[in-house]
């Protein structure tokens, strides 16, 4: 089975490599985009397994970001942001864009990749149901 492939947002290079670095030694292929730009570029070309996004970004943040990837490719990639904001405000607008899920940069490494394996495993018919959970949980 080919490696699963996970789209990483995220504009600090230290953050981006030290994510990609930890992701491809669990065997995930990892494309890492610097910005919402690059990765609506790269999108069209190709849609990962997952997707996962910091929201503080030039330009386009990734609340937007989500929204336009919804627009434009559906649901059918799971969202998972990563970001350092961690107010409910926030959290509940990366839900309504259409993200499936929150963790704070403050979570463990082990965090991300137990969130991502468990997106990765959930039946297309359990996704909605999963979303809400982890929305739930925050509120």
């Amino acid at each position: 089975m080919p490696a699963r492939t996970i789209m990483l947002i995220e504009d600090e290079s230290k953050m981006s490599k030290l994510y990609g670095v930890v992701l491809e030694s669990k065997g995930y292929d990892v494309v890492s985009r610097g910005s919402i730009d690059e990765a609506l570029t790269a999108l069209d070309e190709a849609l990962p397994d997952i997707i996962i996004s910091d929201i503080m970004m030039p330009v386009i943040n990734g609340i937007d970001g989500c929204r336009i990837i919804r627009e434009r490719h559906g649901r059918e990639v799971p969202i998972l942001f990563v970001s350092a904001l961690d107010d409910l405000k926030t959290i509940n607008k990366a839900f309504d864009a259409g993200g499936d899920d929150y963790l704070t940069k403050q979570s463990s490494l082990e965090d991300v990749i137990n969130r991502v394996e468990l997106w990765l495993e959930v039946p297309p018919d359990q996704k909605v149901e999963l979303t809400e959970k982890s929305r739930a949980a925050w509120n």
